[in-house]
Parts: C-alpha cells; structure tokens; sequence
C-alpha cells in the first residue's frame, strides 16, 4: 500500500467520520426544533382537550334522562314479556287440564256405554 493509498483512505474515512457527524448535528437539530414546538403547542393541547373532555362530560349528562328512560323503558318492556309469558303459560296450562278433563269425561262415558252394551261386570 502506497502513501498515496493511505492518503486517500484517510480522507475517506475522515470524510465519512464528518460526514456521520453532520448528519447527527442535524438529526439533533430538527430533534431540538419538533421538542421545542412540542413545548409550544403544550397550552393549545391541554386546552383544546380539556374542552373536548368537557363537552363530553357534559353530552353525557344531558343524555342521561333519554338513557335512563331508555333503560327504565326496557325493564318494563322485559318484566311485560316475562308476565305476559307466564299469563300465557297459565292459559296453556289451563286449556290442557281442561282438555284432560274432557278426554277423561269422554273415556269414562265410553266405558259406561260400554258396559251397558255388554251387559255390565
């Protein structure tokens, strides 16, 4: 390896060292230019998302009623089923006794019309 070589790969790596390091100053330096309008948006953020937190805040107490109506509405929506289910269940039960007691009526009439055409015991 010739001086000149030598030369040549020194200013290489000299300017890739550099040029390394000029990329990093101006990394750091957009990095300290974002930190520092992060800094300056601070008051508009928290300000800004205080009052989106404030408006919900206050959406949902002024839905509040209509949920609680809503709510009050569907228990009564379910309670009315669950009456309304068991008034039929009883009506339903009711028909089938009903319906035992006449197939009953009927089984003992047949038996007597029976017992009569075959003379009795």
């Amino acid at each position: 390896m010739s001086n000149q070589d030598y030369d040549e790969n020194a200013a290489q790596d000299a300017g890739r060292a550099v040029g390394g390091a000029e990329g990093d100053y101006d990394r750091a330096g957009q990095d300290v230019s974002q930190d520092a309008q992060d800094v300056e948006n601070v008051p508009g953020d928290v300000g800004r998302d205080a009052e989106q937190g404030f408006d919900s805040a206050a959406n949902n107490v002024e839905q509040a009623p209509s949920d609680i109506g809503g709510a009050l509405k569907g228990a009564a929506d379910w309670i009315g089923d669950k009456v309304g289910g068991a008034e039929g269940d009883a009506n339903k039960a009711e028909g089938d006794a009903q319906n035992f007691d006449n197939s009953v009526d009927q089984s003992y009439s047949q038996g007597e019309d029976q017992g009569k055409q075959q003379g009795g015991w």
